[in-house]
């Protein structure tokens, strides 16, 4: 079978764009519930933190098969923690700034990570293998190709813009 890259285009987008998205959520509601006040996190200017879509596509990269949930959520929380550790390191290292702290939380990891977190991430990752990961794929071969393209392209233009546009201002 002919793969199609304009679906797996539009799908990788899409699947970037919605783990962003529900890490930007799973950030503002953190904050709403222990400070009780609104705060936009994340570095870019739309309601996307690339930081958790691009450890959903490590774990994705990691583990194409479909596994047990408990295997999914242990190994998430294992990988995860350990991304975000070194993550916070290589961020501080180009922006010369600390771009969030867990000094605060039970269970602090060199107050960069915390288990509690890493559990978090273990869920989101059970939801994304065995959410978001098959819907997009449902989605990319319902749409016609032309709206896959138009909208896979629009989507990486806006994010890529914003990620410069923001990078710029953080330098």
């Amino acid at each position: 079978m002919k793969k199609n890259y304009t679906r797996i285009f539009f799908r990788y987008i899409f699947e970037f764009t919605a783990a962003g998205f529900v890490g930007w959520l799973y950030e503002v509601a953190t904050v709403w519930i222990m400070y009780r006040y609104f705060d936009n996190r994340g570095m870019l200017h739309m309601p996307i933190i690339p930081i958790y879509s691009v450890g959903a596509f490590i774990l994705l990269a990691l583990l194409r098969k479909k596994r047990h949930p408990l295997f999914i959520f242990l190994f998430a929380m294992a990988v995860t923690t350990i991304f975000e550790l070194g993550a916070s390191y290589l961020l501080e290292f180009i922006f010369h700034e600390q771009f969030w702290t867990y000094e605060t939380w039970y269970f602090s990891i060199l107050d960069r990570s915390s288990l509690i977190s890493s559990a978090i991430f273990g869920v989101l990752a059970v939801a994304y293998f065995y959410g978001l990961h098959p819907l997009s794929g449902k989605l990319s071969e319902k749409l016609p190709e032309p709206v896959c393209l138009g909208t896979g392209a629009f989507m990486a233009g806006a994010i890529a813009t914003d990620i410069v546009i923001s990078f710029s201002e953080h330098l």
